[in-house]
């Protein structure tokens, strides 16, 4: 009798050749984000002398320039191509970058900064979901979805003390060039395949009647406000406590290793086991992290926080996608994706607003974080 050792499927199986171009060219862009995004909000507070309210400002412009623009980010991608748009968004992502560096000298160049960036997302976003709709195979979404995140957090494993090292050694600003550099590469594995047709033109009204006919959903994908004040407030958070771009770097390194072991499990449960469940799970237990900021004061209390942050944010947000690419392959790509993103783009732009509004009244950290609490269990709703 023969005995075989049972392996869990972790990984998709017969992946196709325009989901592999996604998985290199993720990994390459995030390899070069991973370096810097931790320190965006950091360097506009420490270097370029923002306070926490201005920081929230200038993330509001982004996101509300974002809500406006991104139908016609629908309409490019289903004229030019999903690579395409892709590909024209990659120059948008470096002179973001270089106008953050530019601005230590010429102050202006930061005015310019978030309109830069939302013509990036408004370019980049619906291309990406709606070329990983149309290539992911349904059987796996989670799956496939998940290994493009674990490649994702791979990347920010490395990338977070890099760009911690570089700061401390060399000026935030080498960080922002050694990323340009890296990012101005990612689109080469999208060349692999053609550009595939999209079809018919995109046409804003498409999006508007999902908007009617699922209302849950538009309160569920607001719930993504909870990201911004992550994205934007929690690494100045990091920042206060520990005092300098290395230990930053190296704190969230060390975090997010602990918490990528997970994201491949996750997206096999996703395939197989109820995902509305899942996304309460993970909303509920990063909800918690947020208001367990509390107590924490040391550098030891915020790595714990920022693991277990990472880790439910995973129990959330891998089955949170795969059921968006599900309904956008129903729905229709384009118009699916266009109200996940600007319904997400709207919620991004209440947390902004809420938050610096609060952060001006009290001053508090913690206030913030009850906010981005409040805003992610809005995701239960999905």
């Amino acid at each position: 009798m023969s005995y075989r050792l049972h392996i869990p499927q972790f990984f998709a199986k017969s992946v196709n050749a325009e989901v592999k171009e996604l998985f290199a060219s993720s990994a390459i862009a995030n390899a070069a984000l991973a370096i810097v995004t931790i320190f965006e909000p950091i360097f506009l507070y420490a270097v370029l002398g923002f306070t926490v309210v201005q920081v929230l400002l200038f993330m509001a412009l982004v996101y509300a320039l974002y809500v406006v623009l991104i139908p016609f980010g629908g309409y490019i991608a289903s004229r030019l191509g999903y690579k395409h748009a892709i590909f024209f968004s990659i120059p948008f992502q470096i002179l973001f970058w270089l106008s953050l560096f530019a601005a230590q000298s010429e102050p202006y160049f930061a005015l310019a900064a978030p309109f830069l960036f939302a013509i990036q997302k408004t370019l980049f976003w619906p291309a990406y979901h709606a070329d990983m709709t149309t290539a992911a195979d349904k059987k796996q979404v989670g799956r496939e979805f998940s290994v493009i995140y674990a490649v994702i957090q791979i990347a920010f494993v490395a990338g977070p003390f890099i760009g911690g090292w570089l700061s401390e050694r060399f000026g935030v600003g080498s960080a922002f060039i050694v990323a340009s550099a890296l990012y101005a590469c990612s689109f080469v594995p999208l060349m692999v395949t053609k550009e595939q047709s999209t079809g018919k033109p995109y046409k804003f009204r498409q999006t508007l009647d999902l908007m009617k006919l699922h209302p849950k959903q538009f309160i569920g994908y607001l719930g993504f406000g909870e990201e911004l004040i992550a994205l934007a407030v929690w690494p100045i958070f990091i920042f206060v406590t520990v005092k300098d771009f290395q230990s930053t770097g190296a704190l969230v390194t060390v975090a997010t290793l602990v918490s990528t072991i997970l994201a491949l499990y996750i997206g096999r449960a996703s395939d197989r086991f109820n995902k509305t469940v899942l996304i309460k799970v993970g909303s509920f237990f990063s909800s918690l992290t947020f208001l367990a900021t509390r107590v924490a004061s040391s550098a030891m209390s915020v790595f714990f926080l920022d693991a277990f942050f990472r880790t439910s944010k995973e129990v959330n947000f891998i089955p949170l996608s795969t059921v968006t690419y599900e309904r956008a392959k129903d729905e229709g790509p384009l118009p699916y994706v266009i109200f996940f993103e600007q319904t997400l783009a709207i919620g991004k732009l209440f947390a902004a607003v809420l938050a610096a509004a609060i952060f001006a009244m009290t001053g508090s950290f913690f206030a913030v974080f009850v906010l981005a609490a409040i805003f992610g269990l809005l995701y239960m709703f999905l």
